[in-house]
């Protein structure tokens, strides 16, 4: 299984679209779990993605997959397992995931890894199944509003050749819950929420693509199985930004270019490229009322290259015209 076991290509789109894995930020360094047996001392490597450990949570930081469409497989049969690389004390178990509505959530999603040849993609169908890989996701977030992004990956029609680089992770604040019973000898970490970010090669522009999301574990979410059905999934696209502000992760560069969104800077919340009006809460009715336009609608009326330096008036002014046309 090892000499299988190559993990994240960042070649996998093409030597001209090369994008790396996240690196950790200064806020993260401390919390990168280091060991001699892993690629550069901190990347997990399994069969067609890679993974980078938190020594805090127990959990991944991210997870970054490629999958090739055209050779995808329908396989059965998964079996979780701990992986003796990582430790037995750096990572959640099953003893988490008894007895409570907390899945075993997919970071790397099983279909997402289950391509080439047969007998390569049912090992990877439960190489995708390291606890490594698994992050505490309640079974009525799992179930419902996140498959929404994890179907958009399985079913993409957007990219030019079948290729796809997926990057998934967690968001971890302040305010994150933790789970413990008596029976427990440590407490599991809940993420308020999580991120991906999906990248290809454009089908009509032949350049570097990408699509951003994050969905929060929040009560509206945790209500029931039934959210998906009425999920807008395009209110909860994001800037490559915003993940590494809340994630602390530094991006490959590429990312920032590819993103169709721009959002409005405000101070103290976003200073970076590309700026962000943030919702006040997570309500449907706050994330609905996020201003978000294409990239394409900002370059066409000049209003990109003096996004750093518009005024507020006329900001309003942009995005009436777009909201109205």
């Amino acid at each position: 299984m090892n000499n299988l076991r190559e993990g994240y290509d960042p070649d996998f789109l093409g030597e001209s679209f090369t994008i790396n894995v996240p690196n950790a930020g200064l806020e993260l360094e401390d919390d990168i779990l280091n060991k001699e047996e892993l690629r550069d001392g901190c990347i997990v490597d399994y069969i067609h993605y890679s993974v980078m450990m938190s020594k805090f949570s127990n959990q991944a930081l991210f997870s970054a997959a490629n999958l090739d469409q055209n050779t995808f497989q329908q396989v059965s049969g998964r079996n979780w397992f701990v992986d003796p690389r990582v430790g037995l004390s750096n990572q959640i178990g099953s003893e988490i995931y008894k007895s409570n509505p907390w899945d075993r959530g997919h970071l790397t999603r099983r279909t997402a890894v289950t391509w080439g040849t047969k007998y390569l993609a049912k090992r990877a169908s439960n190489d995708s199944c390291s606890y490594a890989n698994a992050s505490m996701q309640h079974e009525n977030f799992n179930q419902d509003e996140w498959r929404v992004p994890e179907t958009i990956v399985q079913y993409f029609k957007k990219d030019k050749n079948g290729r796809i680089s997926i990057f998934t992770g967690p968001v971890f604040t302040q305010t994150d819950r933790w789970y413990t019973r008596r029976t427990l000898h440590q407490m599991a970490r809940i993420p308020s929420g999580f991120w991906k970010v999906v990248a290809y090669i454009g089908k009509d522009s032949n350049r570097l693509e990408c699509q951003a999301y994050v969905l929060y574990q929040d009560a509206n979410f945790l209500l029931d199985k039934r959210g998906r059905h009425n999920l807008v999934i395009r209110n909860y696209q994001v800037t490559i930004t915003e993940i590494e502000q809340l994630t602390g992760l530094e991006f490959d560069e590429a990312l920032f270019d590819s993103n169709p969104l721009y959002y409005y800077p405000r101070d103290g919340i976003n200073t970076g490229p590309e700026g962000f009006a943030a919702p006040k809460s997570t309500k449907k009715s706050e994330l609905n009322t996020g201003v978000v336009f294409s990239r394409s609608e900002a370059e066409s009326s000049g209003f990109s290259k003096r996004k750093r330096n518009i005024k507020e008036d006329e900001f309003i002014e942009f995005i009436t015209r777009v909201r109205d046309a």
